[in-house]
């Protein structure tokens, strides 16, 4: 028996392999002829290593050699939200409940953070090195990764990764109004707005369940109806509804952004927000608008085409600010003719917020209408009133209630009328 370090058996392992059978580290279909290889090889040599049984060992060296090191038995897990590695001595775990948790284990140094990154990378077809210091790539498991490495982070850090893991859609309409993240006048409201063709706009940090509500909105659109959605790389949105026995209910277009360093192979979320008029959609959803599709996506809703879409921001006034902002990448057209253009095409804005707590609000709706002579008004419609902010041993705790703050406009009502809301159903809001 011979008592070693992880990284020193690491070391003579992957000689050994590279030697003898160097196919099985590129052959997926001789995984486990690998595994094989790598515990004879173990165990004719002996090898102990503190904290790790036979088992364990042959797994550590197989995740090393193919895998992700520490980061393989996370990836994937249904609870988890998000690995940040800060750095390669540095991983920090979010939980889907909040709780942040550091990692005991971390990578060996930081050429082995950056060899594991490329790996990741490699998946996606994208690469990362001295010239291409940043990288943003996907796993077959709807895993978004975004990476930066030296030069631009600091020399001991290696690399610095933001992995966010996107599962399919957990948290219902009932959930979210359970949970107080919205009330279900506030539900009902913005689905009608939806249903009967207002381009709604939801706005918010990262996390703050942007996305979370989009989906559970869009579940209330018949079936009869064809959502067409456009999402960058990895899907958040899983809108397909099917029978127990498989059989498809409504009627969904599910597209993916798939950036390449060739442009000729680029296919953004631009071209995808032009393809999707080509479909005669009920409604387009465009799960985020970052960069140049914000102008595609305002001219699609102003050419009466409905649209919802999340776009990182504050409340009503700067998200269709940052939307103008966005445009001007595309069309120089002057902020005032871009902000006019934005506010026209998202009339109802939906700010969400993750609070000190950890608890996700719809801290407003609010509504824009734009007067012949090219004057906004606002009005809030709905708002969350913070009556309460304490902090006891570290634990915060925010209190607060939902108010009704007004009506929809005449022209919002128009609006909706025209496009065949019940009466009924929208004198519900006018009380």
């Amino acid at each position: 028996m011979v008592k070693s370090n992880l990284w020193d058996v690491l070391n003579e392992t992957q000689r050994y392999i590279s030697k003898t059978y160097a196919s099985a580290l590129t052959d997926e279909n001789k995984r486990e002829d690998l595994r094989y290889y790598i515990e004879k090889f173990v165990m004719d040599h002996g090898y102990i290593v503190d904290g790790f049984t036979d088992e364990q060992l042959v797994g550590r060296l197989f995740s090393e050699m193919v895998e992700y090191s520490v980061l393989t038995p996370y990836l994937g897990n249904p609870d988890l939200e998000e690995i940040n590695i800060n750095s390669w001595d540095d991983v920090t775990l979010t939980w889907s409940d909040g709780r942040m948790e550091k990692l005991k284990e971390h990578f060996h140094s930081p050429s082995h953070a950056v060899d594991i990154v490329k790996r990741l990378l490699h998946h996606s077809g994208m690469i990362i090195d001295n010239a291409t210091p940043m990288a943003q790539g996907h796993l077959p498991n709807n895993t978004r990764i975004t990476a930066i490495k030296t030069p631009v982070v600091d020399e001991c850090c290696g690399v610095s990764v933001s992995i966010r893991l996107l599962h399919p859609q957990r948290v219902d309409r009932k959930c979210i109004i359970e949970s107080g993240m919205a009330t279900e006048e506030m539900m009902e409201f913005l689905e009608m707005c939806i249903r009967y063709g207002v381009s709604s706009l939801v706005a918010g940090r990262t996390n703050s369940g942007k996305t979370t509500l989009v989906g559970a909105l869009l579940a209330s659109i018949p079936d009869d109806k064809r959502i067409y959605s456009i999402e960058s790389g990895a899907r958040e949105l899983f809108l397909v509804k099917k029978k127990p026995n498989g059989e498809i209910l409504n009627n969904v277009v599910h597209t993916l952004s798939r950036p390449n360093e060739n442009a000729a192979y680029n296919i953004s979320q631009e071209d995808l927000v032009v393809a999707a008029l080509r479909f005669d959609p009920d409604l387009i959803v465009v799960g985020e608008i970052r960069d140049a599709e914000a102008n595609a996506t305002v001219e699609a809703s102003l050419t009466g085409h409905t649209v919802v879409t999340t776009v990182h921001s504050g409340p009503a006034e700067a998200a269709h600010g940052r939307i103008s902002l966005l445009c001007q990448r595309r069309f120089q057209l002057g902020m005032e003719v871009s902000l006019a253009q934005a506010r026209q095409a998202f009339p109802i804005v939906a700010f969400c917020h993750k609070c000190e707590d950890n608890n996700r609000r719809v801290m407003d709706i609010s509504e824009c209408s734009v007067t012949p002579d090219g004057v906004a008004r606002y009005r809030c419609l709905y708002r969350y009133h913070i009556t309460g902010n304490t902090c006891e041993n570290g634990q915060y705790k925010i209190t607060g209630q939902f108010r009704k703050m007004g009506v929809p406009s005449a022209d919002l009502q128009t609006l909706l009328i025209r496009n065949g809301v019940p009466y009924q159903t929208l004198e519900r809001f006018l009380n």
